[in-house]
C-alpha cells in the first residue's frame, strides 16, 4: 500500500513504464515534464491514458505538474510562456490573473496537483536557484502575494504545493545539485517561516520540504526526509495535512540508495515521496514491499489523507473532455506580459 506514497517523475517517454507504474504498482501520483509530449494533443492523449489505466485499476491518481510560469515552465509550446511572479509583484490584481491563468490550463487539462507556489524570500539575483521565482523580497510582501494566489487555485480545485520549506532563499547553495548546510537559523524562524506558517494558518493542503542540512534542526540528516522536520510542522505549527518530499533524485541525494531514502521518510512521517523515475525503481519497490521495518501506521494515515485531498478537490479519473482555447489563454498571457 506504501506505493500510493509515491509521486513518481515521468522521466520517460516510454508508455510501457508509465503503464507499469499504474497498473502494476499502482503509484499515488505522476508528475509531468515537458519531455513527455511535443504539443498539448499529446499533452491531453497521455494524461487521458494516465486516466484510463488507473480507472481500470479501481483507484484514483493524482497527475501534478511544476508549473511556476518563465523559468519552470512545462506546458506545451502552443502556450506563450508567462513571465516570473517576480515580475507582478507590486500589483495584487495581476498575480492574481498570474495564477488564474495557470489553474484554468491544468484544471481544463485535469492536472490536479501543481507544485508551486514558491514561498521562498528573495535575498539572491534572479538566476539564483530561486531569484524571480519568488513572490517577494520580504517575508510580509511574500505573505501578501501568495496567499491570494493560493486561493485562485483552490477555486479551480487545483491543489497548490507550497515550497520549500522551511525556506531556500536563506541559502546561496543550489539545492538541485548540492544540500545546503544552513548555520544560522535566526533569521530562517524569525522570517523565511512565516509565509508556510500563514499559508498553513490559512489551511494549505501540501507542503513540500526543500532539501537543506540544518544542524539545529534536522542534525546531519537533510530536512526533506528528517523526522525533526515532520514534528516540528506537526508540533510547532499545528500542520495536519500532507507533507512531501521534494524529488530524491536531486543533487548528491541521486547517488544514494534510493530505498533506503523512500524508507527513511516513510517511517519519519512523510506522508508523499516526490522521485523522478530511474532504472532500479521497480527492483527499489519491489525490495520495500518485502520489508517487515516500515511504518505501517504512516501508511495507513498517508493514505487516509490521500483519500480526503482526493475527496475535497472533487478528484476523478474522468478523461479531458473541454476543449481548452488555447489563443483565448494566449491573449491573457500577452495582455499580461505586457502589463510589466
Amino acid at each position: 500500500m506504501f506505493e500510493r506514497m509515491l509521486f513518481v517523475g515521468l522521466n520517460t517517454t516510454d508508455k510501457n513504464i508509465i503503464k507499469k507504474l499504474i497498473k502494476e504498482y499502482h503509484v499515488g501520483g505522476v508528475i509531468l515534464y515537458s519531455k513527455n509530449y511535443h504539443n498539448y494533443q499529446e499533452m491531453i492523449c497521455l494524461i487521458n491514458q494516465i486516466h484510463t489505466w488507473a480507472e481500470e485499476e479501481h483507484y484514483t491518481l493524482l497527475i501534478g505538474i511544476d508549473e511556476e510560469g518563465y523559468r519552470v515552465n512545462r506546458l506545451p509550446k502552443e502556450f506563450v510562456n508567462l513571465k516570473s511572479p517576480f515580475a507582478f509583484r507590486h500589483n495584487l490584481n495581476s498575480i492574481t490573473e498570474h495564477a488564474s491563468i495557470i489553474a484554468h490550463i491544468l484544471a481544463k487539462s485535469t492536472i490536479h496537483v501543481n507544485f508551486a507556489p514558491v514561498l521562498d524570500i528573495k535575498r539572491f539575483p534572479d538566476n539564483h536557484a530561486i531569484g524571480d521565482r519568488c513572490f517577494g523580497a520580504s517575508a510580509n510582501e511574500v505573505i501578501q502575494n501568495t496567499l491570494p494566489y493560493i486561493e485562485e487555485f483552490k477555486k479551480e480545485n487545483v491543489i497548490p504545493v507550497i515550497k520549500h520549506f522551511p525556506g531556500h532563499g536563506a541559502t546561496k547553495t543550489n539545492s538541485h545539485y548540492l544540500i545546503p548546510v544552513i548555520w544560522r537559523t535566526k533569521r530562517l524562524f524569525k522570517e523565511d517561516i512565516l509565509p508556510f506558517t500563514k499559508a498553513i494558518d490559512s489551511g494549505i493542503d501540501a507542503v513540500m520540504i526543500g532539501h537543506f542540512i540544518i544542524p539545529q534542526f534536522s542534525l546531519l540528516k537533510p530536512t526533506s526526509i528528517s523526522a525533526k522536520t515532520v514534528k516540528y510542522l506537526r508540533n510547532n505549527l499545528h500542520y495536519s495535512n500532507i507533507i512531501m518530499t521534494d524529488d530524491l533524485m536531486m543533487g548528491p541525494l541521486k547517488l544514494a540508495n534510493k530505498a533506503k531514502l523512500i524508507k527513511t521518510a516513510i517511517n519519519n512521517g512523510i506522508n508523499m515521496v516526490m522521485i523522478k523515475y530511474y532504472d532500479n525503481l521497480f527492483f527499489d519497490i519491489d525490495k520495500l514491499r518485502k520489508c517487515q521495518t516500515l511504518n505501517k501506521t504512516n501508511i495507513t494515515s498517508s493514505i487516509q489523507l490521500i483519500d480526503n485531498l482526493i475527496i475535497k478537490y472533487h478528484i476523478t479519473n474522468d478523461l479531458v473532455s473541454d476543449s481548452l482555447n488555447i489563443d483565448e489563454i494566449n491573449r491573457r498571457i500577452n495582455k499580461l506580459n505586457n502589463s510589466i
